[in-house]
C-alpha cells in the first residue's frame, strides 16, 4: 500500500498537492516521445515533465525546422550551442591573470562551484565537451537526426534476437520516419558519391539513413524528425481523451527532484519541482520512466538512494572519440558538373553566381558505414554543430563536414559519479567523470584520422581553420552505458525491457541503456529499447495490445 506523504513542517499550512497517473514519463526527448507515443495509443495516461522550457510552437520542435536555418544552415550553429550546457568544469585548472584587487580564490579557499564548476574533477579522464540540454524536446532540438543501425558483430547487443532486432528497427524507423533518399536529387549529394565511389571500390558508399522527410508541396523543405514529429497529434493533447480524462499532459520547467522509496524499496511516489511557480508536489504513478539523459538519468537515481542497490549505476560509460574536418570542394570537381540539366538551368536564371550549384541544392548526406576493416562511422555531409561554423564570406555550397567516430569497449572503470555535497543549478547531485580510452581505442583512433583524411584530400583542400583534429571528449554528445541493459544486476542496471533490477515500477529509457560499444549514432538503437520497453509496460498494466 501506498501512503501519501505528509506536509514537511515549513508547508504544514498548505494543502499537500498529490497526483496520480499511469506513467510518469521524466524527459521529453525522443525516446520520451517514443515512450509516449506508444503507451497513449493504448489509452493509458501519461504525464511527461520536463526541466526545461517549450521554446516552440510544437511540442519539442527540431529548431532546424526553421525556414530561415534551411536557407541559411550556419545559423544554427549558434542554436546548438545555445542549448548545451557543460556537465562538469574542473576549477583547478590555470585562471585568467586578473589585477591584484579582484577577487579570486586562495588556496585554502573552497573552489568555483556554479553551473557545472566541479572542484572533484580532474582534467585527465575528464568529458569537457559533455553537455546536456535543458529544454523541451531535450537533444532532439538539434540532433543530426542519422539513424543508422548498429552493427552486428561489432556493435549490437545480443540481448534480442535477430528477428526481435529487426522488428524493434522496423518500428523505431516508422516512427522516426527514416529515409534514405531525402537528398538524392542534390547535384553535390550525387557528386560526392561518385567521387568516392570510384576513389573506393571496396567500401560500400552510401545515402546517410536520416530521420526527415522532405515535404511534398515544397521539395526545398525538409521536416526533420523530433519530439514533435514522434508525438505526432499528441502535439495537439486535446485530441487525446478517454471519456473526460485527458490522457496526455506535458508539463515545460517542471523537474523530478527524486523518487522516493517505500520500505520495501520500490518507489511510492516522485517528488516533483514547479521551477516557475517554485513549488514542490507529488506525483503516484504505476510506473515511473526516466529518460533525462546518460548523465542527468543516473543523476535522479543517485539523489533518490538507488545507488546502493544499483551497483553499475554510472558505470560501463562509453563515449565516442571524434575526429573531424572541413573541405572546400577542388574546382575540378566543381566544374565537371555543369552537364546536368538543373546546372544549367540554374546558369541561365543566374548568370552571375560564379558556382555550378543551384541556390536551393540540398547539401550532400553521405557515409560509409562501419565495417570490420572500416571500424568506425563515418558522416560525410554539411550541417551545423556547436563547431565548425564556415566564415561568412565563403560560399557554404563549396564545403563539405567529415565526421569520423571510434569507439571505446565498454569498462567498469570508465564511469561518471555524483556528489552528496556540491550540487549543480537545479539542486541535483554534480556528476564527475572518470573516462580514459585503453590503447586497442588509441590504435584505432590513429587509423581513423588517417582514413578521415585519406577520404578528405579526395574530395578538396581543407577550410582555413578546420583542418583535421580530433575533438574534445564527449563531443559526440553520444554518451551510453551509464544505466546499461544485461542480464545481471552485477554488470547491469536494467533487464532488455528497461526495468532497473530490484525496483518493479522503474523503467530506464535512453542511450545509457545501450550495453554495448557504440560508434555510429546511437539515437534509433535507444528507441529499440524503449519500444520494448513500452510493450513490457502495456502487457504489465493489462492493457490488450
Amino acid at each position: 500500500m501506498v501512503h501519501k506523504p505528509t506536509p514537511s513542517p515549513s508547508s504544514a499550512s498548505d494543502a499537500v498537492r498529490w497526483e496520480e497517473t499511469d506513467v510518469l514519463i521524466v524527459g521529453s526527448g525522443p525516446i520520451g516521445a517514443t515512450f509516449a507515443h506508444t503507451l497513449v495509443k493504448k489509452g493509458i495516461k501519461v504525464t511527461m515533465i520536463d526541466i526545461g522550457q517549450q521554446e516552440t510552437r510544437r511540442i519539442g520542435d527540431h529548431k532546424k525546422n526553421s525556414v530561415a536555418v534551411q536557407k541559411d544552415i550556419s545559423l544554427f550553429t549558434n542554436t546548438v550551442k545555445g542549448e548545451l550546457h557543460p556537465l562538469s568544469v574542473p576549477t583547478n585548472t590555470a585562471r585568467p591573470v586578473m589585477e591584484p584587487a579582484s577577487w579570486a580564490p586562495r588556496p585554502t579557499d573552497a573552489a568555483y562551484v556554479l553551473n557545472g564548476q566541479n572542484p572533484d574533477q580532474k582534467s585527465y579522464g575528464n568529458l569537457p565537451a559533455a553537455a546536456a540540454t535543458r529544454v523541451v524536446g531535450g537533444m532532439g532540438s538539434h540532433w543530426t537526426c542519422c539513424t543508422p543501425r548498429q552493427h552486428k558483430g561489432i556493435e549490437r547487443s545480443d540481448l534480442f534476437s535477430d528477428g526481435e532486432w529487426n522488428t524493434l528497427y522496423g518500428r523505431a524507423e516508422k516512427l522516426f520516419t527514416k529515409t534514405d533518399d531525402a537528398f538524392d536529387d542534390s547535384v553535390r549529394q550525387k557528386l560526392v558519391k561518385r567521387v568516392l565511389t570510384e576513389a573506393y571500390p571496396d567500401r560500400e558508399m552510401k545515402s546517410m539513413p536520416l530521420a526527415c522527410k522532405r515535404k511534398h508541396d515544397n521539395k526545398e523543405y525538409v521536416e526533420w524528425s523530433c519530439t514533435a514529429t514522434i508525438l505526432g497529434e499528441l502535439s495537439k493533447p486535446e485530441y487525446f481523451y478517454k471519456g473526460e480524462e485527458r490522457l496526455f499532459d506535458m508539463r515545460p520547467n517542471t523537474q523530478c527532484d527524486k523518487l522516493e522509496l517505500d520500505p520495501d524499496h520500490q518507489i511510492a511516489w516522485a517528488l516533483i519541482n514547479d521551477l516557475e511557480a517554485n513549488q514542490q508536489y507529488y506525483i503516484h504513478a504505476k510506473k515511473y520512466v526516466v529518460c533525462a539523459g546518460a548523465v542527468l538519468t543516473p543523476g535522479i537515481l543517485h539523489k533518490s538512494g538507488l545507488k546502493p542497490r544499483l551497483p553499475a549505476l554510472g558505470h560501463y560509460l562509453t563515449e565516442q572519440p571524434m575526429a573531424f574536418c572541413q573541405v572546400v570542394l577542388d574546382r575540378k570537381l566543381v566544374n565537371s558538373v555543369e552537364d546536368e540539366d538543373v546546372v544549367k538551368a540554374h546558369r541561365e536564371s543566374h548568370g552571375n553566381d560564379p558556382l555550378p550549384f543551384p541556390f536551393n541544392d540540398p547539401d550532400p548526406q553521405v557515409y560509409f558505414p562501419l565495417s570490420e576493416k572500416y571500424p568506425w562511422h563515418t558522416q560525410i555531409h554539411r550541417d551545423a554543430f556547436g563547431y565548425g561554423e564556415v566564415p561568412s564570406n565563403i560560399d557554404q555550397r563549396l564545403v563539405v563536414d567529415l565526421r569520423w567516430f571510434g569507439y571505446m569497449k565498454p569498462d567498469q572503470e570508465n564511469y561518471v559519479t555524483f556528489s552528496n555535497k556540491t550540487k549543480d543549478q537545479f539542486g541535483m547531485p554534480q556528476p564527475t567523470f572518470n573516462f580514459v580510452l585503453d590503447e586497442e581505442a588509441d590504435e584505432r583512433c590513429k587509423r581513423m584520422i588517417t582514413d578521415m583524411i585519406e577520404v578528405a584530400r579526395k574530395l578538396g583542400g581543407f577550410l582555413p581553420g578546420a583542418e583535421p583534429k580530433y575533438l574534445a571528449p564527449g563531443s559526440a554528445l553520444h554518451i551510453c552505458g551509464t544505466y546499461r541493459a544485461g542480464s545481471t544486476p552485477v554488470d547491469s542496471v536494467v533487464n532488455k525491457n528497461g526495468k532497473a533490477w530490484g525496483v518493479n515500477d522503474l523503467v530506464l529509457g535512453g542511450c545509457g541503456v545501450i550495453p554495448t560499444q557504440n560508434a555510429c549514432n546511437p539515437t534509433l538503437t535507444a528507441a529499440c529499447f524503449a519500444l520494448a520497453a513500452a510493450d513490457k509496460i502495456i502487457e504489465d498494466l493489462h492493457v490488450d495490445q
